[in-house]
């Protein structure tokens, strides 16, 4: 989009000849290449196409989102991304003012920019989010069913004021809304102007035989007097598929809808009752009188009764009083108005419950979309279009003052160089209207309260007598030449937008809005639920009498000055909409038209102004506070003396110099300075917000910290109380058992392993306190010994002490000077470490060989040594891959050191040192498998699998293969002396130890 050529000038302010012609000129060679929008500065220029463009779909919005207005071409969604950009930026309320003819597409306009609002926001809490834009949209389908209608001048022209307020939270977000809505024309229910249709609603419910129509004898063919010659089409029911869809998305209950729908159709077939009268000159009523009553939720005499007569106090009294046909007619059609007019308001209070945000919801800021009726010229103008017309001078005075005459007057007052501008103020014309006491509505109330009745002509005399000599009024009696005025019924206002001439017909009615009590009392009474909630003041009791309400005009009066006061409040967009053509056409431009609204809509001046003026304006502290971040001199705060030294300093080291100093505020005069201030502050607010959550994530950090602490200084007061509760338990269970803890008492926590660890440590204290420390190494072993050996072998050395390595012994070993050598030996080569244990034994292998040898266990591993040269006999074996020791259970020194990984056993008889015989006492069995198991539990961590057998046979693996180890059968006493036996014997794969007592 943004890549098409250029057609024409997209801001009229950069055009080079500013004249009428020019404008208009520029205005219809946009239109005719369906370039229907045109930028005034901020304002937006909208020409109706009467035609379906291509540039609404999600990729133009894309193209709209987070940019400025001068970067992209003129659309209604740069204005709605402008508006709720300075929403979320500045946090200010805003409001997007849709103004123009009827016909000129203001409707379109606020659904586009409700449209983009909706879509434009963030993804947090999509659910809600979701609901609130679903109900923002589906009930601009059921509002314009109710209060839309095709005129002469538009297909779908809004008969009712419409100003929405959509409230976000501090996030963007749209957090709910509320409808407001202005004097819909009920008037257009009882009375249509040739080539009118009525609402919308109407036509809908007849349209294809609905549920609704057929439970009340309505059908789409019959012919219906308040609908005129008009009838439902196929258009229609589509639109009330949308409207049923619309009120199920929004919520409505079934039963609700009904009711809805049932209403419509009692206005219609009130419209279809006729009233005469009988021979004795009372009221009769004929036509669809049952199902009327039965539409409306009432009974049939009851509404026979409301509308042939009334009921009024006098006095605290009762008095019945019979209508005239006349009466009872204007009764009827008082009924069928007022009661479209209150389901109309009564659907949009429906609405807003809806879409209001929760009450514990934080509203921060709001967006306001006007979208109300257009100036207005028919050919019959009666007490609606004075109305409407009365609301577009209000705000055309808003555009006036905000636009031109506060922005004129406030460069005066700041001291700003200035070339004024002149422009018509239609100030007058809204005090002719509302002024106390002498405007047109002050004038229609006091005809209202007066006793007597005064007529239309009567208010009209009233009117000219009062307003002789006003500029903008005139009439017929005023004028007497002006044949175009109706004498004693028309009168004419000069307005902004041209000459509108009134018929004064009707006026008194309209403006009291008076609907008797029994009408009141008969809807309050319905069967239909909504409609007895429309009409709570049918409650009270005919005795009871209250003061006259309000007139319509000076209701819509105080209504328009409340609207007012709220834009006025709020920072302002504005949507000037165009008619290119009285006939709808898309193709036709009527410049005579076109000239007439640019020039009562004031566009030219607008352009004037802007090119002259500044497109922004800011206090000093608001503009130093928002901006301050961009210079070194002023951030984080300027030492200087004031808020406009700071400012200047800030502007110089900006090098900015299009702007003007104010007494009080910095004028800027190029939007595209603005534009760079502000791109350049979101640059800077990103390391900003970094260090502003660095900060705050420091601070909760440090809070988190602190509780974290005075957490553990209570746990540990805790943990310190339970432990001292804990340490008195074992002090009274020590008391109780003369030092000894039989059983632990529960809990401790993590400091009962401790404690127990403590008390076996002192307990071993004890036991060893009374034990030389030289001896502590050797109790050790003989601790490992008897925990493998102890009830399973009664004899294992105990009793003795343990030497170790007995090969160094002389009393053990005749060459100990040689072992000692060769130990010197190795542990220079080989490092083996200090021998832990070390002996003779015999040992048979697995080619059923016996030989004599040494063992040797170091740190590490068992070495087999030979028994003369102490030498280191092949590969030494790793204690950590010993497999298990089998040991028999009597005095035997047999030991077999089964590897696994050799699946080669170490199978040993032991021999005892020397001279002493081989008793208990010269055991080496135990101290061998304590200085074994030791080791063994140092290095792997687990314990030494040790096997005792308690028989005279174990087994053992030589060679790969399984072979039973015995001892010698006992020989019988009276046997002759043997010869002596060697230690080890085999036959038929059975090994036969010999123990050294056996072969003594």
């Amino acid at each position: 989009m943004t890549t098409q050529p250029e057609v024409g000038v997209s801001d009229f302010v950069l055009l080079d000849n500013l004249t009428t012609d020019k404008f208009i000129e520029n205005l219809q060679l946009r239109f005719q290449h369906n370039k229907i929008y045109t930028y005034i500065g901020e304002v937006l220029v909208s020409v109706n196409p009467y035609k379906t463009l291509d540039i609404y779909g999600q990729q133009h919005m894309a193209q709209y989102r987070g940019r400025e207005m001068f970067e992209v071409p003129p659309h209604v969604y740069a204005v709605a991304d402008a508006c709720q950009r300075v929403l979320r930026q500045q946090g200010r309320d805003t409001c997007v003012l849709i103004s123009g003819e009827s016909g000129s597409g203001k409707t379109e306009a606020s659904k586009f920019i409700m449209k983009y609002i909706a879509a434009n926001t963030m993804q947090v809490h999509r659910e809600y989010i979701d609901r609130v834009k679903n109900v923002l949209i589906q009930s601009n389908s059921i509002l314009e069913t109710f209060g839309n209608a095709k005129t002469n001048r538009n297909e779908n022209s809004s008969r009712f004021g419409k100003y929405m307020d959509i409230h976000f939270d501090y996030k963007g977000d749209p957090a709910g809304g509320h409808i407001s809505n202005y004097l819909l024309e009920k008037s257009r229910v009882v009375n249509l102007q040739p080539g009118e249709r009525n609402f919308h609603a109407f036509y809908q419910l007849l349209s294809t035989n609905t549920t609704h129509a057929k439970k009340f004898a309505l059908n789409s063919s019959s012919v219906y007097k308040i609908l005129g010659n008009e009838r439902a089409t196929a258009q229609d029911s589509k639109l009330y598929n949308v409207t049923n869809s619309a009120f199920n998305a929004l919520g409505f209950p079934p039963a609700v809808v009904d009711n809805i729908w049932s209403i419509v159709a009692g206005v219609i077939l009130l419209g279809e009752l006729s009233v005469g009268e009988d021979g004795a000159g009372r009221v009769s009523l004929g036509g669809p009188l049952r199902q009327c009553a039965g539409a409306l939720g009432v009974a049939e005499p009851a509404l026979t009764a409301a509308l042939a007569g009334r009921i009024l106090s006098a006095g605290g009294d009762l008095v019945s009083k019979e209508h005239s046909q006349s009466d009872a007619d204007y009764t009827r059609l008082a009924l069928a108005k007022a009661a479209y007019d209150r389901l109309f308001t009564w659907i949009v209070q429906q609405i807003n419950k809806k879409i209001e945000a929760p009450e514990n919801t934080y509203k921060s800021s709001l967006i306001g979309v006007l979208d109300i009726y257009g100036f207005e010229i028919f050919d019959t103008n009666s007490f609606e279009q004075f109305c409407i017309n009365y609301c577009n001078e209000k705000l055309q005075q808003l555009f006036i003052e905000l636009v031109l005459k506060q922005e004129q007057e406030e460069y005066a007052r700041e001291g700003i160089q200035w070339t004024p501008v002149q422009y018509f103020n239609n100030r007058i014309i809204c005090e002719l209207v509302d002024a106390p006491h002498q405007g047109i509505i002050a004038i229609m109330d006091e005809a209202c309260l007066n006793p007597t009745k005064i007529s239309d002509a009567q208010l009209l005399e009233a009117m000219d007598k009062r307003l002789n000599g006003h500029k903008h009024y005139t009439s017929r009696q005023l004028c007497p030449t002006d044949k175009k005025l109706k004498h004693g019924v028309d009168f004419r206002i000069t307005h902004y937008a041209g000459e509108v001439t009134y018929a004064v017909t009707g006026f008194m009615d309209k403006n009291k809005d008076s609907l008797w009590q029994d009408l009141k009392r008969l809807l309050h009474a319905s069967r239909n639920a909504a409609l007895r909630d429309m009409w709570p003041e049918g409650a009270a009791r005919l005795q009871q009498t209250s003061k006259r309400p309000p007139s319509a005009a000076s209701l819509f009066r105080s209504s328009m000055s409340a609207l007012v006061a709220g834009l006025t409040s709020k920072e302002p967009f504005y949507v000037r909409c165009v008619k290119p053509n009285p006939v709808q056409s898309p193709n036709m431009w009527d410049e005579q038209l076109v000239r007439h609204q640019v020039a009562y809509l004031g566009l030219v001046e607008n352009v004037r102004v802007r090119r002259a003026g500044f497109a922004s304006r800011q206090r000093y502290d608001r503009f130093l506070q928002r901006y301050k971040m961009l210079s070194q001199y002023t951030w984080p705060n300027f030492r200087g003396s004031g808020d406009r030294d700071a400012v200047a300093v800030l502007l110089r080291d900006l090098q900015l110099a299009d702007v003007q100093f104010g007494h009080t505020k910095l004028f800027i005069r190029s939007a595209r300075t603005v534009h760079s201030l502000e791109a350049a502050r979101a640059d800077l607010i990103p390391s900003i917000v970094v260090l502003l959550q660095k900060l705050w994530r420091g601070t909760l950090a440090r809070i988190k910290y602190r509780k974290m602490k005075a957490a553990i200084v209570i746990y540990n007061a805790w943990k310190r109380y339970r432990f001292r509760r804990y340490i008195g338990s074992l002090q009274s269970e020590l008391q109780r058992n003369r030092g000894v803890i039989l059983r632990w008492p529960p809990g401790g926590g993590r400091a009962a392993p401790m404690l127990q660890g403590a008390y076996r440590r002192w307990r071993a204290y004890l036991t060893l306190r009374a034990v030389p420390r030289e001896q502590w190494p050797q109790l050790k072993l003989k601790i490992c010994a008897a925990s493998a050996l102890r009830s399973r072998r009664p004899q294992w050395g105990a009793t003795r002490e343990w030497r170790g390595d007995y090969l160094a012994l002389d009393s053990y070993n005749n060459k100990a000077a040689t072992y000692r050598s060769a130990m010197a030996n190795l542990q220079r080569s080989q490092n083996i470490g200090k021998a832990l244990f070390s002996c003779k034994i015999h040992k048979f292998n697995r080619h059923n060989k016996l030989a004599e040898r040494c063992l040797l266990i170091t740190a590490s591993a068992i070495y087999k040594l030979d028994a003369n040269s102490f030498k280191p006999l092949k590969k030494p074996t790793p204690i950590t891959e010993v497999g298990a020791v089998r040991v028999m259970s009597s005095e035997a020194q047999l030991i077999v050191i089964s590897v696994p990984s050799a699946r080669n056993d170490l199978v040993v008889g032991v021999v005892p040192p020397a001279p002493e015989p081989p008793t208990a006492a010269a055991d080496l069995l135990g101290e061998l498998i304590g200085v074994l198991a030791h080791r063994y539990n140092l290095l792997s961590g687990s314990e030494l699998a040790l096997e005792v057998e308690s028989g005279a046979t174990t087994r053992c693996t030589l060679g790969g293969k399984s072979r039973a180890l015995q001892l010698p059968a006992p020989a019988a006493p009276p046997a002759p002396p043997a010869p002596p036996a060697p230690p080890f014997t085999h036959a038929h794969n059975v090994i036969t130890y010999h123990p050294a007592s056996a072969r003594a």
